[in-house]
């Protein structure tokens, strides 16, 4: 999410002075990168119609996209069902299934921005819950791109017996494609249980606003330690348009055109380059007050929806795409003509 100004300096002015309870709920909000929930907000700001306008046009958009990614998981599933087991592989579909999945439960979390009664230690566990699965929904999305390309590499690979498999279906860049995901995943694990501990450390200890001082020097280490994952989610997705493309090529060299591979090519490409120029400047921006955070958050909620449910459909779009194989059972492979 975008970095903002310091949301605790900002709600102690705005409210002219308010309680320490307030400070501590708004920090741990900022620490965690989530819309402030409603016991933290200002005072006429606690309720739907006092939120502004920025505020609730977040919400809905993260509730759009919670619902859309029901409706893919649910498709998914029922396509699953419909499949020819023999024609089409399962594991990037079944991966695919609990990416929508765990990305709608991620994004309905803002519905508890509402939840006055919810304890702040709760809140607070509550979220790190719910930003691990979408955390799993941003690393592995791409990773079942990954996988896909894989697969139709390793059949493509054996439809040429003379010469040497394409570069993505080798076994050191299957491994080094499911390491860099597992890493990803689990340094973001870890940032986020580390945030966790030290949010609940000054949640317990806050006294006054003064004593906030103390935690500024963890969160400055945190906001570098928030570079390595940008930089991982940045090599993650070039490595997904690096491996369509090379065999895209290869494929082309040899004549053959793949169905799957050039659906993927020609429409995931679109919505994974966004993210990777929106996860860069949001990286490097700072917004210098409230306002601009917020307008900032919209934008970010918005162009990651469009392009979070955009790959997931694009990678549905290529299930019945398996059906027309040839006798390997994997591989849709048609000569093309010659140029």
């Amino acid at each position: 999410m975008p970095h903002g100004s310091d949301p605790i300096s900002e709600t102690y002015k705005d409210n002219g002075g308010c309680e320490p309870g307030d400070l501590r709920i708004t920090f741990v909000s900022m620490a965690f990168s989530l819309p402030t929930p409603s016991f933290a907000l200002k005072r006429d700001e606690s309720r739907w119609d006092g939120l502004p306008p920025l505020v609730k046009a977040e919400t809905v958009f993260e509730l759009v996209w919670a619902a859309l990614s029901v409706l893919l998981f649910l498709f998914i599933v029922f396509k699953l069902f419909k499949i020819r087991i023999s024609s089409t592989p399962r594991g990037p579909y079944i991966l695919l299934a609990l990416v929508s999945f765990t990305s709608a439960i991620s994004n309905a979390r803002y519905f508890f921005r509402f939840r006055k009664q919810m304890e702040l230690s709760g809140f607070a566990k509550f979220m790190t819950a719910s930003n691990i699965l979408g955390m799993f929904a941003q690393v592995f999305e791409p990773a079942v791109v990954l996988w896909l390309t894989q697969i139709r590499g390793q059949a493509f690979g054996s439809q040429q017996p003379g010469s040497s498999s394409p570069i993505v279906a080798r076994t050191w860049k299957r491994v080094v494609d499911w390491v860099l995901a597992a890493v990803t995943f689990i340094y973001l694990v870890a940032l986020e249980c580390s945030t966790l501990s030290h949010s609940l450390k000054l949640f317990h200890n806050f006294e006054s606003y003064q004593e906030y001082q103390e935690y500024q020097e963890y969160f400055k280490l945190l906001e570098k330690l928030q570079h390595l994952s940008t930089v991982l989610f940045l090599l993650l997705s070039i490595n997904v348009v690096a491996s369509l493309f090379t065999l895209w090529f290869s494929q082309r060299r040899a004549r053959f055109t793949d169905s799957v591979v050039t659906r993927l090519l020609t429409t995931s490409t679109p919505f994974v380059l966004p993210l990777v120029f929106i996860w860069l400047f949001f990286d490097i921006w700072r917004s210098e007050t409230i306002e601009a955070n917020r307008r900032a958050n919209l934008a970010y909620v918005i162009i990651e929806g469009v392009c979070q449910v955009g790959i997931i459909a694009s990678v549905i779009s290529t299930m019945d795409l398996h059906a027309d194989t040839d006798p390997s059972g994997y591989f849709v492979v048609n000569e093309a003509a010659e140029s």
